[in-house]
């Protein structure tokens, strides 16, 4: 399990950030620690859809924007190691897959005929095939 830390382009909370990463790092060496500082972490937070950090991602996933509480991101860090996704999400992952894979491909509509502009002349009905309409 990865758990990387972003920084603020701000420089906001940097030093809370430093020091829960040593002491995450400290407290379980079974997770890889990364923090992400610079333009790296301006890349990251783009790919994430994010403008500015800090922001916590575990396992490729956003977490956190700002830094929890301690207890808060033990708990999540637990939860994510068990497969349990966070009840905060408003789609699950799961879901999400399910929902896109059920929704049909949809060709492109057909762009519709202009109307014609005031003031022209009307264009005559076409005749029917083989004769005249008489």
């Amino acid at each position: 399990m990865q758990v990387t830390f972003v920084h603020s382009i701000q420089g906001h909370q940097v030093e809370r950030v430093h020091e829960i990463a040593e002491r995450l790092r400290k407290a379980r060496s079974d997770v890889k620690v990364v923090e992400v500082e610079g333009d790296a972490a301006k890349g990251m937070l783009a790919q994430h859809k994010l403008n500015f950090g800090p922001a916590i991602v575990i396992d490729g996933r956003v977490e956190y924007v700002g830094i929890p509480r301690w207890r808060f991101l033990l708990e999540r860090i637990d939860q994510v190691a068990a497969g349990i996704h966070s009840p905060r999400s408003s789609v699950q992952p799961e879901k999400a897959a399910a929902a896109k894979a059920a929704t049909p491909v949809k060709p492109p509509a057909a762009s519709p005929a202009s109307p014609p502009k005031p003031g022209a002349p009307e264009k005559p009905a076409s005749a029917p095939p083989g004769g005249s309409a008489a």
